[in-house]
């Protein structure tokens, strides 16, 4: 019961998803600095994603001609 009359007090929010601050709700970042870092962080896995996809053609092309 005491849950029900905590969630009453609360008002919708959502949470930034680089820090986790309480926001209003439908907003995805607290500040234009949460904005940089996640695009910062978005190119760092989108560049590791491609040297990795790089790496595995590299391997492969070597063990084809390797084999052949």
């Amino acid at each position: 019961m005491s849950d029900d009359r905590a969630l009453d007090r609360v008002p919708p929010h959502s949470h930034c998803v680089v820090c986790g601050k309480a926001i209003p709700e439908g907003e995805t970042f607290c500040s234009e600095k949460c904005r940089m870092k996640y695009e910062k962080m978005r190119k760092r896995q989108s560049m590791s994603m491609w040297i990795m996809v790089g790496i595995l053609v590299a391997v492969g092309i070597y063990l084809t001609v390797k084999g052949a």
